[in-house]
């Protein structure tokens, strides 16, 4: 058995927003500009090498237009070019604020967690390192899809990054904890935060 970072034993598996104005969306000159002059966490080169697919995807290494739902305070991925996914407080989710880089497929580090993933159904960003694949907002768990995240955590935030970035355990996905109100959850009542303290990479 070993622990996964939130206070909670399994067995073995693998392996900071504000509102404001959309970030516009960015050429392929830009993405290929910002790729070669951006880090990811504290210190860490991004990797740059390798074909990537999915909309949104810059480069081996990181993902673009993830971002904050000022309905549910999740991380979700809002690059989708047909939904903006299922949100507990009805309706799909409503993006605001920070356009978030988040590094994938890297390996994983005392300061970096891996087997993060985006749910296809729902949209948000969930832990799949658990037995559980925690509560959908579409209906029962998550289904992943697409890269593996490994998302830094318990650093001191360097320049363009957002601490306050939380595991909810009964979601076992992503929230925003820097509000004190902790909006709404599936499981009744607001969010409740537990683990790392992730500190994530924006424009």
């Amino acid at each position: 058995m070993r622990g996964n970072g939130f206070g909670e034993q399994y067995g073995e598996s693998r392996t900071g927003w504000r509102t404001g104005q959309y970030p516009p969306r960015m050429t392929a000159i830009s993405r290929r500009c910002l790729l070669l002059s951006a880090t990811v966490g504290a210190g860490a080169a991004l990797a740059t090498s390798g074909a990537v697919a999915a909309q949104g995807a810059n480069a081996a290494g990181v993902q673009y237009y993830w971002g904050f739902s000022n309905t549910c305070y999740a991380m979700f991925f809002f690059g989708h070019p047909t939904t903006t996914g299922v949100c507990p407080a009805g309706g799909g989710h409503v993006y605001a604020g920070y356009n978030f880089g988040l590094p994938h497929d890297v390996a994983p580090s005392e300061h970096a967690q891996g087997d993060w993933r985006n749910c296809a159904d729902c949209q948000v960003m969930f832990y799949r390192g658990c037995p559980d694949k925690g509560r959908c907002a579409a209906g029962g768990g998550h289904i992943m899809a697409g890269y593996d995240f490994v998302l830094p955590h318990d650093v001191t935030p360097p320049p363009n990054h957002q601490p306050d970035w939380r595991y909810r355990r009964k979601y076992k996905s992503l929230f925003f904890d820097g509000y004190e109100q902790k909006e709404r959850c599936l499981a009744g009542g607001g969010h409740r935060q537990q683990g790392y303290m992730f500190v994530l990479p924006y424009l």
